[in-house]
């Protein structure tokens, strides 16, 4: 998960790039605050996905699996720790799922806002979000399946069906603002 959170960190660094160059398509008070809204956000999710990558949840995962379980306690301990454990490491994911969301919902805000030159960049950017978000689903999707409590698989189920929906959308307003990528 640790790539997906890299190359959602690079995306919006890109766009945070973007976002301060001294051309737009309109150089206006309103479009400059709203060029210096996107950047404040975008370093907001630049920063937060740097530290998803030092977030080590491995170390309690292994922890809880060399628990004793001599006893049907100790085995009950041992699993209880496990699926804690589990949780742990499922929301580092999530969490960069959840940024990198954010990442391309403000790349479609920015792409309204940035001069055509920048389109290659932006279209770097959506592509590096769209990675991230993409490398963080299939972490957490092959986890499902080492969950006991149906009802948080549920519900991480429906919040990675939303989270994908957003994705989908704010990629392609943004495609649509920026049009045909540069050959």
């Amino acid at each position: 998960v640790s790539a997906a959170a890299v190359a959602g960190s690079l995306g919006s660094s890109l766009l945070l790039m973007v976002a301060v160059l001294p051309q737009t398509k309109a150089d206006s008070i309103h479009n400059r605050t709203k060029l210096i809204e996107v950047a404040t956000a975008l370093s907001s999710v630049r920063l937060q996905l740097i530290e998803t990558v030092e977030t080590d949840t491995a170390v309690k995962l292994f922890a809880a699996r060399n628990m004793p379980q001599a006893s049907d306690a100790q085995r009950s301990e041992r699993q209880a720790a496990i699926q804690l454990a589990l949780r742990a490491s499922a929301e580092v994911p999530l969490e960069v799922m959840r940024l990198c969301a954010r990442g391309l919902e403000l790349a479609a805000s920015l792409a309204a806002l940035c001069a055509r030159a920048a389109s290659g960049d932006m279209h770097l950017a959506v592509a590096l979000l769209q990675a991230g978000f993409d490398g963080a689903r299939s972490n957490l999707e092959g986890k499902l399946s080492s969950f006991i409590d149906a009802s948080y698989v549920t519900s991480v189920v429906d919040e990675i069906a939303r989270l994908s929906d957003k994705t989908t959308a704010a990629s392609r307003a943004a495609a649509s603002l920026l049009g045909v990528p540069p050959a």
